[in-house]
């Protein structure tokens, strides 16, 4: 008799070509939970992921009756890309030796189940009381990653910044840009201006997204260079008394 983590443990290695954990949930045991618990439009959170099965089950019910259904996984132990996430990528493209798989392993899955994610690694906090006192300010990398995050819902990829054009990224909308530096007297005094608004570089079929302490531009000029200004936190640059 097979149990249930036999299961789980026969497909998983299947699917990464190696033992890896010891007591991964089975595929069709989430399915039916996800099934009974949810709709096929639903988000299903799973915050101890493990080995991702959760992620597998979405797709898979995704695939077999076009569901919308979407997944969030958090797993906080050192395998999380080399496994939970590595997983998902492997459904998603298609695990060829998937027919061998004693339960769980079809056609679909041999092909690929489809759909997309993205996986984040949590940095640092940032902390806004230390940012009220001018101490310990976010380094720019830091608050690109959670100005981009934060105003496009798209992933960051540090690799894209160029620090010194203010560039910090490309969405399906925008080109971002931030103007910052972790010292409280630069944030008092810059602003985004002409000067520097037209050295960002003409129009190409992307408005541009600009993250600053404030502006001296009016709506008029900032429509007719195709940016859209956000003002940064203003706990960010202001001095507590």
């Amino acid at each position: 008799m097979v149990n249930n983590t036999e299961i789980g443990g026969k497909l998983l290695k299947i699917i990464l070509g190696k033992k890896t954990l010891e007591y991964p949930k089975p595929v069709g045991l989430i399915k039916r939970a996800i099934q009974i618990a949810s709709d096929a439009d639903s988000i299903v959170l799973d915050s101890f992921s493990g080995s991702g099965t959760t992620a597998h089950a979405v797709l898979a019910l995704n695939k077999a009756d076009g569901g919308n259904r979407r997944f969030i996984l958090v797993e906080c132990e050192d395998y999380a890309d080399k496994i939970t996430a590595e997983r998902v990528r492997r459904v998603i493209k298609g695990v060829p030796k998937a027919k061998l798989a004693r339960r769980g392993g079809d056609e679909n899955l041999k092909k690929g189940l489809g759909g997309t994610f993205s996986y984040f690694d949590l940095g640092e906090p940032i902390e806004m009381e230390s940012i009220l006192s001018g101490d310990n300010l976010p380094n720019y990398k830091d608050l690109a990653r959670y100005v981009f995050y934060t105003a496009t819902g798209e992933e960051f990829d540090e690799n894209a910044v160029d620090e010194k054009r203010n560039f910090i990224g490309e969405s399906r909308e925008y080109l971002v840009y931030l103007f910052y530096k972790p010292d409280i007297d630069y944030l008092k005094a810059t602003a985004l201006t002409l000067d520097k608004a037209q050295a960002l570089g003409p129009y190409k079929n992307k408005r541009r997204l600009v993250f600053a302490p404030t502006k001296y531009l009016d709506q008029d000029h900032l429509d007719s260079l195709r940016i859209d200004f956000a003002q940064l936190p203003f706990e960010i640059y202001k001095l507590v008394k």
